[in-house]
């Protein structure tokens, strides 16, 4: 009867070591609201471009696209860091962890990758590479997020990768299109799984 107790014990300690284990490996600021609100302002980089006449088909409209797609860019990044840091202080926990350290190291490649062939796009006016580029750069760092934060982020990442690989073959003059569904619509859809099912 000892015996069973012990083990049963042991059992449970076991129990607790992963779940602390998980919860250690696991990033949990993630915001739903926050992938909304990226969908949202990419939504309104969108429109704002068909408003202005200016499209990825185009080498004069290099300079339009990368004003608006970089007020895009700073747009969801500062709202994106923003619901981040109030997800953590609303937990009680720090947000420049070690956890978080790994995770924007784990990203940054893909970054670094996007802004370099942005550069590049942008300086040769060959434009129409910039939305399957970005897609699939995207794609690998949600990849990368989705090793710590899980398979919604993964599944995420893998929709950024094949449409922006299809957009490399297929539909290379509807770049603001798949911007609009890529950008806009995943990320409303990440987002709204997330809030449903984390309420953050």
């Amino acid at each position: 009867m000892v015996d069973l107790e012990e083990r049963e014990a042991a059992t449970e300690d076991l129990r607790r070591i992963r779940a602390l284990m998980d919860r250690a490996t696991r990033y949990s600021h993630l915001s739903g609201w926050a992938c909304i609100g990226a969908g949202i302002v990419a939504i309104a980089g969108a429109i704002a471009c068909w408003k202005l006449r200016v499209n990825f088909n185009h080498p004069f409209c290099a300079g339009p696209l990368a004003a608006i797609w970089s007020v895009v860019l700073a747009l969801a990044f500062a709202q994106g860091v923003a619901f981040t840091v109030a997800n953590a202080r609303r937990k009680g926990e720090p947000v420049w962890s070690p956890l978080t350290q790994q995770v924007v190291t784990a990203i940054l490649p893909s970054c670094f990758v996007g802004a370099a062939v942005t550069g590049y796009g942008l300086q040769t006016g060959q434009l129409e590479l910039l939305p399957p580029i970005w897609m699939l750069a995207y794609g690998m760092s949600l990849l990368a997020l989705g090793l710590f934060a899980g398979t919604k982020v993964k599944v995420t990442g893998i929709l950024f990768l094949v449409t922006g690989a299809a957009g490399l073959w297929w539909f290379r003059d509807y770049g603001l299109r798949r911007l609009l569904v890529s950008f806009g619509g995943f990320h409303i859809l990440l987002g709204t799984v997330i809030a449903w099912k984390y309420r953050v």
